[in-house]
């Protein structure tokens, strides 16, 4: 679907009702959308167009109708140049005129240029827009199919319409009276500024409009580029807002995430503490037994650690002698002993607990050789005597 940025959804219409003593103005802005043209305000009986500038916003174009005294409002039959029978020999470039075209004859409103512009030109001074123009009560033929009645009045002027063909019309003294279309009532005053809307949202080639509303093509390019201008900041607008909100709420979550995390941290500080301090006194403990040798494998302390690791519960030692003697003792002889041997004796459940006990033994890296010196199996109690030779 292709987006129109310029696209002009919303139109204030303004009826400007023209009168020997003064001049006073009606308006209806109205907005299409989705198809749908809707009443946003009404404003009735403005003395000034200053006093109506109060009231509208610059933003929105405008649409402007006369009528009253100056109007000429005529019926002619439908030929070539039908215009020329209206003001016989007058210029017609001296002229605004609104058309209601049927099959034969043709309604016509007709409004000097000097008497517009001059409204127009004030306008102009106060900033609005003006993107169209119109006059007469003709142009409300084509939306008398939705009314409630087919004799109505348009400002000051009593219109019948019948099967959409106009079938009379004259000036009223004293008009009044409103008309009903769908849901809304429109009163006779603001009857003809919501046909100008209406028909500028869905033209009717039956109403024709003068040649010279080219001199509002600038002013609709205007118009259409400030919808474009505004409608375009507004979405970069909403797009900032929507990515500060975005990076408000996650910078929110980042901070409660970070106090939840200090608040855990928090928690274990005196435990990671103890920890560190752990860990520092296992360092110094095990530098310690490092620089004494006792961790080394040719430390023979390395050898029964390994070895007390290693017993089974079916078998207990009752003696280990480290380094046993080649020959006993005797006066002013050397001491011998086998540096790298241990003998240790003990009591085992079975034969087999202590057979799967050296066969496990075996399969250690430090071990040499290990022999059974004696094995005596006494009331059930299996008594053993190993010798063991280290690395």
């Amino acid at each position: 679907m292709k987006i129109d940025l310029g696209d002009i959804n919303q139109v204030v219409c303004v009826s400007v009702f023209l009168d020997a003593d003064k001049t006073t103005f009606n308006y209806v802005s109205m907005k299409k959308v989705k198809g749908e043209i809707s009443f946003l305000k009404i404003g009735k009986r403005i003395s000034s167009v200053k006093e109506l500038a109060k009231e509208l916003t610059t933003r929105h174009p405008i649409l402007l109708h006369f009528t009253g005294k100056g109007i000429l409002n005529r019926k002619i039959k439908r030929e070539e140049n039908y215009r020329h029978s209206i003001l016989l020999n007058a210029n017609l470039d001296d002229f605004y005129f609104t058309d209601y075209l049927e099959e034969k004859l043709v309604y016509s409103s007709v409004i000097r240029k000097n008497a517009a512009e001059e409204i127009i030109n004030e306008f102009a001074r106060h900033y609005l827009l003006i993107i169209g123009m119109s006059s007469g009560p003709f142009i409300t033929a084509p939306l008398a199919k939705f009314f409630d009645k087919s004799t109505f009045v348009v400002d000051d002027i009593s219109l019948t319409v019948e099967n959409e063909k106009i079938v009379s019309f004259e000036k009223l003294e004293e008009p009044t009276g409103r008309v009903t279309i769908g849901n809304d009532r429109i009163d006779f005053d603001v009857l003809a500024p919501v046909a100008a809307g209406a028909l500028f949202f869905n033209p009717d080639p039956r109403v024709i409009l003068s040649n010279d509303q080219d001199v509002f093509l600038i002013t609709r390019l205007e118009a259409k580029q400030k919808n474009i201008f505004y409608r375009f900041g507004m979405g970069m607008m909403f797009l900032f807002l929507i990515l500060l909100t975005s990076n408000y709420f996650y910078l929110g979550s980042l901070n409660k995430k970070i106090e939840e995390n200090y608040g855990e941290l928090m928690q274990f500080e005196e435990q990671l503490a103890e920890l560190s301090t752990l860990e520092e006194e296992k360092d110094r403990k095990e530098n310690l037994l490092r620089s004494s040798g006792l961790l080394n494998k040719q430390f023979l302390s390395f050898y029964m650690m390994e070895l007390s690791n290693s017993v089974p519960s079916g078998i207990t030692f009752e003696t280990i002698t480290l380094r046993p003697l080649v020959n006993e003792i005797k006066g002013k002889q050397k001491i011998e002993i086998y540096d790298h041997m241990l003998t240790v004796s003990g009591r085992s459940k079975t034969s087999a607990v202590l057979s799967k006990w050296i066969e496990k033994l075996k399969q250690e890296e430090w071990l040499s050789t290990i022999d059974i010196l004696d094995y005596n199996y006494e009331k059930n109690v299996g008594k053993f005597e190993l010798e063991i030779e280290v690395y």
